[in-house]
């Protein structure tokens, strides 16, 4: 597995023409991030993590381009935002003709932990191919009312039980990573988010 962070903001093209399971992570990220997949067999995985608080505005664009067939790209994007933070994702995947069965992935989960965040959220199809496999969605919701009274019956305080409700919708994110294969960057990666996380409860 090779691990890749991208979190210098700007404009960035990752040209992948090699078989290598390639897993890119962006971090409070506002730019625009182009994997142009060019080899068969090729496996692309894209992590994301925001964290928003007071007046943090952040702007993502991401295209999973598939030119070769048989390849896979899977993505992921994970917020939490609060204050009057804002973030607003356009998120492309286009499949080339020539591309037959490809398989693309495309996910935005977003959490508001205020009535001020700014949350605008929009995933593309451009499907040239007729032998693919393609999915896409994005949610973007406050916290369960339900899981918090769970918690919240079981003796922790209402910071404590968001807290834990936010850790998890974390973590399950850097488990996803792990399945696929180790780094030590993960760890460190994971370790400061949940710190960061802390910042702007």
């Amino acid at each position: 597995m090779k691990f890749i962070p991208v979190t210098k903001d700007g404009n960035h093209v990752f040209r992948i023409s090699t078989e290598d399971v390639h897993v890119f992570f962006l971090y409070n990220f506002s730019g625009s991030v182009t994997f142009d997949i060019k080899k068969q067999t090729t496996e692309v995985y894209i992590f994301g993590l925001y964290l928003g608080n007071d007046t943090d505005a952040f702007s993502l664009n991401t295209a999973q381009h598939h030119r070769a067939g048989l390849s896979i790209s899977d993505l992921l994007i994970k917020g939490i935002f609060n204050g009057s933070s804002k973030f607003i994702y356009k998120g492309l995947i286009r499949i080339e003709k020539n591309a037959q069965k490809s398989n693309a992935y495309q996910k935005n989960q977003n959490i508001m932990l205020s009535p001020d965040v700014f949350v605008d959220s929009r995933p593309y199809l451009e499907i040239c191919a007729n032998d693919v496999r393609c999915t896409h969605g994005s949610t973007t919701g406050q916290i369960s009312k339900d899981d918090m009274f769970y918690l919240e019956t079981r003796s922790h305080s209402n910071l404590e039980a968001k807290k834990l409700i936010l850790e998890g919708f974390i973590i399950d994110l850097f488990d996803k990573i792990n399945s696929i294969g180790e780094d030590v960057s993960v760890a460190k990666f994971r370790k400061s988010c949940i710190k960061d996380l802390y910042n702007i409860l």
